[in-house]
């Protein structure tokens, strides 16, 4: 349960980070408000992992999470092209967060 909490917590991170880019400097309130609710709900979740999962580990996926995921918005709501370099990575990526789940 709490590794779910955790990748929701992740996905919420590229929620924010695509409000803070689509408000163009904070001058579009909805945008602003959406990338607050979305941090402040990333950090509780965040928050609540940490009962059963360290932090360092819960802190590397947190973030693949987040990289992963707003690299696929991007691509897919947005049209930036993803390479295959970067597919590769991405991989690398995923397979180092099942090791981390797989490990604790």
């Amino acid at each position: 349960m709490y590794w779910f909490i955790l990748i929701i917590a992740g996905v919420l991170e590229a929620g924010w980070l695509i409000g803070i880019e689509k408000s163009a400097s904070f001058s579009k309130i909805p945008y602003v408000l959406f990338a607050v609710a979305c941090m402040t709900a990333s950090l509780l979740l965040f928050g609540l992992s940490l009962k059963q999962i360290p932090a360092a580990t819960a802190y590397l996926v947190w973030l693949a999470v987040g990289v992963l995921s707003i690299t696929l918005i991007n691509h897919y709501f947005f049209g930036q092209l993803i390479t295959g370099r970067q597919l590769f990575c991405f991989a690398l990526i995923i397979c180092g967060v099942a090791g981390l789940k797989l490990s604790s």
